[in-house]
Formats: C-alpha cells, structure tokens, sequence
C-alpha cells in the first residue's frame, strides 16, 4: 500500500527531495577524496581509419582533435571519461577505449 502525502505527514516521516541533501560524514568524504580518478588509453588504429573526423565531433570532452590532414589525433587522455562515444561511432572501428592499468606504487623506490 502507498502512503499518501497526509499520511506521511501524519506519522512524522519525512522523505528528502531532490533539493535537500543527506549531510556526510567525515570517514565518507576522506573515501571520496582518496579515490583515485579512472584513467583511460585512447589508441587509433590508423590502419583501419579514413580520417572523417566522427570521433573528434562526438568527444564530449575534447579529448580527440584532428591535425592538419584531418585524422585524429589524442589531444588530451587525461580528459577521457571513457565514455565511449568515440568508439561507438567510429564506422571503421578504428578507435578502442580501455581502462588503463595503473602500475601500484613499488615500496622499494
């Protein structure tokens, strides 16, 4: 059974709305400082493309540019959202998007 909004009034719940905000707590924003931001590779294969110029029109971020020929050339990776735009419209297939592997940080150094 829904509760009405008199209902709900009445029994002293209280549901948040879209503008109101759960306040966090300190361990929960140190987590979400300390996450690591999700970097991505770019790789073209430039066998495979003709240089239309769809993967840099479709790159939310402008991480794709063309150079002076027309073919894509990766700007700027470090901008990637990993999206997949890019790739998704590519009709030759010829760009990959993939997490990259970060390499752990080696104690010994």
């Amino acid at each position: 059974m829904v509760k009405s909004a008199e209902s709900r009034k009445s029994s002293g719940t209280k549901r948040k709305t879209s503008g109101e905000h759960y306040p966090k707590g300190k361990a929960e924003e140190s987590s979400l400082s300390q996450k690591a931001k999700k970097a991505f590779e770019i790789d073209i294969f430039r066998g495979w493309c003709k240089a239309c110029g769809i993967c840099a029109a479709f790159c939310p971020r402008n991480c794709i540019g063309q150079d002076e020929n027309g073919a894509p050339v990766v700007a700027d990776a470090s901008r990637c959202s990993g999206c997949g735009w890019c790739e998704l419209h590519c009709p030759d297939f010829a760009i990959s998007v993939r997490p990259r592997q970060l390499k752990p940080p080696n104690p010994e150094e």
